[in-house]
């Protein structure tokens, strides 16, 4: 089974997926899971859970993980993204619950050279959908020269 840390950058306290269930390099898609617990980062005790726009996150860390493993897959290191925003994001609950697992999907639907993307995604709770949207994201060719251009 592929380690997800293997994957992603994401450390604690900002890693906030649990398990790479799988993924298809061909089609740049990945399953990830999350059991939300009281010690992540984002967990509200007055809800009872993760707020719901932090759906958006651990969609976006799925992103990363589906891009992780294909570049494995490719012998290439991971490398870090960018999430750029997202388009109809739509979630059915308040909260992601304390103790329950959510299934987290990605695939890309639309990529270019210049390293934009845009994945569509879904967050299903047993098999129902509670949440979905569009996530556009930017992984940049050669990370090291964006950083030192964008940053320095």
């Amino acid at each position: 089974m592929t380690k997800l840390t293997d994957l992603i950058k994401h450390r604690p306290p900002m890693l906030l997926i649990d398990r790479f269930i799988g993924g298809d390099t061909t089609t740049a898609s990945a399953h990830c899971e999350v059991t939300v617990s009281s010690d992540n980062l984002f967990y509200r005790e007055e809800i009872g859970g993760l707020p719901a726009h932090v759906g958006i996150e651990l969609m976006a860390q799925t992103i990363a993980a589906a891009a992780g493993y294909r570049n494995c897959g490719a012998g290439e290191d991971i490398k870090i993204g960018f999430l750029l925003g997202s388009r109809k994001y739509r979630c059915s609950v308040d909260y992601f619950a304390l103790g329950e697992t959510y299934a987290i999907h990605v695939v890309e639907i639309h990529a270019e050279s210049s390293g934009l993307s845009v994945f569509e995604c879904e967050i299903k709770h047993q098999d129902t959908l509670i949440a979905s949207a569009k996530i556009n994201v930017f992984q940049p060719p050669d990370e090291a020269a964006f950083i030192e251009d964008t940053y320095a």
